[in-house]
């Protein structure tokens, strides 16, 4: 059992705002499942932004966040691994990124690359040399570019590519495709996933979801998406570019040293305790904290149904003090499990400890009957 004593412990950093934005949502179209973080770059309390790490080394998500404040991201450019032979042994995007309105990639033009921007009255639009609005770079407040172009005004871009060498084999095969998009005022912006389609249906796709605009962005082993801390796509490698959210008056730092007291606390109350009970206590708490996330999330969605089947699901958490409970209960539950894994390893240095010391007695013994 949980005492009430605990419990008031868990909560004793909740401060209280009113807020919009971050939202998560899934939404089911064709079949296809859509699961994306959705932000209005009219919200007065978020930070949407992109994030290039500036030494090109490929960099933990969850830790880069932590040490920036953040509560969610994804992926954006294709990556181009230090793993893999063509990349020269080293980590490399090609591609234009804008902050504050400074160009980072030094070529003149972005060729087959169209940058998905903001401008600074933070309406979302599209940039491509010579070919869209050609004359608007200069309106370029910050983000970046990518190929192919799935959506300009509605319409499908992707044949536009079809004869290009930059669409390889690993683009055309039927995956998990990533991507960012505008509505048709340019205000609301969703990027993430659609589960696994050709290239070439996507356009059509994400008209149906409401993209007016829409780029696509890496995948396969390079795709990551955090929302409130929280994994819900693990990146298959460390990566080096991403779009993330931060939450202004959110201490996320604040966040997790309280909740480090949090576990040497429950520590110090199980440090007796056999490896069993300690894992059962740890799963309990982990439990309980789940059903609080889960509680807060239904309390702050949207459920809309079409014959009876379930196919939008919308998460908007306005209350500051429950978006830093989500975030703590987030933090903690991976701190649990990291907890767990610990006293497992002990427990199997312990058995291993033991199993040498006997076998090295029984090697004594031996070598003792042999002299006799």
């Amino acid at each position: 059992m949980i005492n009430k004593s605990l419990i008031a412990v868990f909560f004793f950093i909740i401060f209280t705002q009113v807020t919009f934005a971050n939202n998560y949502l899934e939404k089911t179209i064709d079949w296809y499942k859509f699961r994306v973080i959705k932000y209005n770059t009219l919200s007065p309390d978020y930070i949407f932004k992109i994030w290039a790490n500036p030494d090109y080394k490929a960099t933990n998500l969850r830790e880069l966040m932590e040490a920036n404040n953040w509560i969610s991201a994804v992926n954006w450019v294709f990556f181009c691994p230090a793993s893999y032979k063509e990349c020269w042994w080293k980590n490399f995007t090609k591609n234009e990124r804008y902050v504050d309105w400074i160009k980072i990639w030094p070529e003149a033009s972005t060729w087959n690359r169209v940058v998905f921007g903001v401008d600074k009255n933070d309406k979302a639009f599209l940039y491509q040399t010579d070919k869209i609005n050609r004359l608007d770079e200069d309106k370029i407040n910050y983000w970046f570019a990518n190929f192919p172009l799935l959506l300009q005004n509605w319409v499908s871009k992707i044949k536009d590519y079809s004869d290009l060498w930059l669409i390889d084999s690993k683009m055309k095969a039927k995956i998990q495709r990533n991507f960012i998009c505008s509505d048709k005022l340019n205000r609301n912006i969703y990027t993430w996933y659609v589960s696994a389609i050709e290239l070439e249906k996507l356009p059509e796709l994400l008209i149906k979801f409401w993209c007016n605009d829409a780029l696509n962005l890496d995948a396969w082993w390079s795709s990551a998406m955090i929302y409130n801390s929280r994994y819900i796509i693990w990146p298959g490698r460390d990566i080096m570019d991403w779009v993330i959210i931060e939450r202004k008056w959110l201490d996320t730092a604040k966040i997790r040293e309280n909740s480090k007291k949090i576990r040497s606390i429950i520590e110090t109350r199980i440090a007796n305790k056999s490896l069993d009970e300690k894992i059962i206590f740890l799963d309990n708490i982990q439990n309980w904290l789940t059903k609080i996330r889960v509680k807060i999330y239904n309390q702050n969605s949207i459920d809309i149904y079409e014959e009876w089947k379930k196919i939008w699901y919308e998460i908007n958490v306005k209350n500051l003090k429950k978006l830093q409970t989500t975030y703590m209960i987030n933090y903690l539950n991976k701190s649990f499990n990291e907890l767990k894994l610990e006293y497992i390893d002990k427990e199997n240095q312990k058995k291993e400890a033991e199993r040498q010391r006997v076998e090295n007695e029984n090697r004594l013994k031996n070598s003792s009957d042999l002299l006799f």
